[in-house]
């Protein structure tokens, strides 16, 4: 199933602020991390952690593979991948 990514506004500010340009190894690597959320069988995957986002709701984080990144995403009913924003800063957990 191909999932649809929804880039938010907070997202896009949020890879201008940190400098990840359209063709680094920090781009490639994010637009792997995207596709693979996209195309997987069943989201959250095994790779998901959840945590809470301020001020009042939770969501997805995924580690960028080889890069110091985490996409913090959600997936709408209809299977959509929401990609909320991008942080350096690895979550904290929530406890299961």
């Amino acid at each position: 199933m191909a999932r649809v990514p929804r880039l938010t506004p907070l997202f896009l500010a949020r890879r201008r602020a940190l400098g990840i340009v359209r063709g680094s190894p920090e781009s490639q690597a994010l637009g792997a991390t995207i596709a693979s959320l996209c195309e997987a069988a069943t989201l959250p995957g095994v790779l998901d952690v959840l945590t809470a986002m301020p001020p009042t709701r939770t969501a997805l984080v995924r580690r960028v593979a080889g890069q110091t990144l985490w996409v913090w995403h959600s997936v709408t009913d209809a299977g959509d991948v929401v990609l909320l924003t991008l942080t350096r800063v690895p979550p904290v957990p929530l406890s299961p």
